[in-house]
């Protein structure tokens, strides 16, 4: 197991065009190469040749209205041949060494199936919400006073970054966008954007859609405002005569079909990308607990990946403490009595906000104190999660 040199990149382009049934023109093969390069790509050999392979991408993300250095695994992949020989297991262990070594405390991924990754330590991170819409259903909703303008490509970034960033730490989990992740990451071909300004001249929300074959496609509608949601709104029921119907992507949350004159649309409901803490040492010294001078919790994690996890926290108003054991024991070799116990996962799950301690202590994924699981709750982000990217 090792990183691809730069002269073997193209062996891993070929492993994903054969595990992702895809084919690279010969006319974008260049391209493909150069988004490759930029990322740590690893892999699991068989002698010579590539069998596995796992991509490594610099991330930050907002986690409780915190900039972290986030750690994107992509592109997981094995021949058939090699498969079941547990190559992506030790790529994934690999990674998570590597991620802790440059900062990351946290990781990301899309999964292929939630089930295999929850074995490595991964819990989901988001819902995605789905709306699909009738012709009938784009009717305007009440007037507001401000102005719809389309906006350039070259001017998406400088126009539409402050408006995401705002909206993005609203939420756990929302990438950190550059202006090459706009540009190359962000936009898709067809598709346009057009933004939303109040009576204040303020840039309050934004909406990234496409029509095809008269139906619309709306794969981001960030609003600051309510004015903002019915201003673009409004604008999409504009193309009521160029379109038959159409969908909208959204997060879980989003309550949008409510405003509707008739609210019963077809939502679908799905989990989207998983998280991992990858450190939680200094996840836990960077995240903003709602402390009080006068309380502190213990947690005892369990982390059958990363050792290094493996042990007891105190946290309290003066910071975190820790405590670790031998390697084989889970926890500190002498835990105190008190505190919570659960796994690497259940601690993504509650501190990006994704499920509520309470539900989890019901479903037996906590143990300890039912006082403790109240105050974790409290001292914990009460942010929803959210992720609008992919890679």
């Amino acid at each position: 197991m090792r990183k691809l040199e730069k002269n073997e990149i193209i062996n891993a382009v070929r492993l994903s065009e054969y595990a992702f049934q895809y084919t690279v023109r010969k006319d974008e093969l260049d391209e493909k190469i150069k988004g490759y390069s930029e990322h740590e790509i690893w892999g699991d050999f068989e002698e010579n040749e590539l069998a596995a392979k796992l991509h490594l991408i610099d991330f930050e993300t907002w986690i409780a209205g915190e900039k972290m250095k986030m750690g994107g695994v992509a592109s997981v992949a094995t021949y058939p041949e090699y498969r079941r020989g547990g190559r992506v297991a030790r790529l994934l262990c690999n990674a998570l060494m590597e991620m802790k070594q440059r900062g990351q405390t946290i990781s990301y991924l899309h999964p292929f199936q939630i089930s295999f990754y929850r074995k490595f330590g991964y819990e989901v991170l988001n819902n995605w919400k789905q709306l699909e819409l009738r012709a009938e259903d784009f009717k305007p909703l009440s007037r507001v006073n401000g102005t719809v303008r389309r906006i350039e490509l070259d001017h998406v970034y400088e126009s539409l970054n402050p408006v995401y960033e705002t909206f993005a730490k609203r939420y756990n989990g929302m990438l950190v966008r550059t202006e090459k992740w706009w540009k190359e990451r962000v936009y898709s071909k067809g598709f346009q954007f057009a933004s939303y300004k109040n009576e204040k001249e303020e840039l309050v929300g934004y909406v990234y859609y496409k029509i095809e074959n008269r139906k619309l496609e709306v794969e981001e509608m960030v609003c600051l405002e309510g004015e903002a949601r019915s201003g673009l709104w409004n604008y999409l029921c504009q193309h009521d005569s160029m379109i038959d119907g159409g969908t909208i992507l959204t997060n879980e949350s989003d309550q949008l079909a409510f405003l509707l004159a008739n609210p019963k649309v077809k939502a679908t409901v799905e989990p989207y990308f998983m998280a991992r803490i990858v450190d939680v040492e200094n996840f836990l010294k960077l995240y903003p607990f709602h402390i009080e001078r006068n309380e502190s919790l213990f947690l005892h994690i369990i982390d059958e990946q990363a050792e290094w996890n493996n042990g007891s926290y105190l946290i309290n108003a003066e910071g975190i403490r820790v405590f670790k054991g031998d390697k084989t024991n889970a926890a500190c070799a002498h835990p105190p009595r008190r505190g919570l116990r659960c796994t690497i996962n259940t601690l993504t799950a509650i501190v990006t906000g994704y499920q509520n301690p309470s539900f989890l202590y019901e479903a037996g994924l906590i143990e300890g104190p039912e006082e403790d699981v109240v105050l974790l709750q409290r001292l914990c982000s009460n942010k929803e999660t959210n992720f609008m990217d992919f890679f």
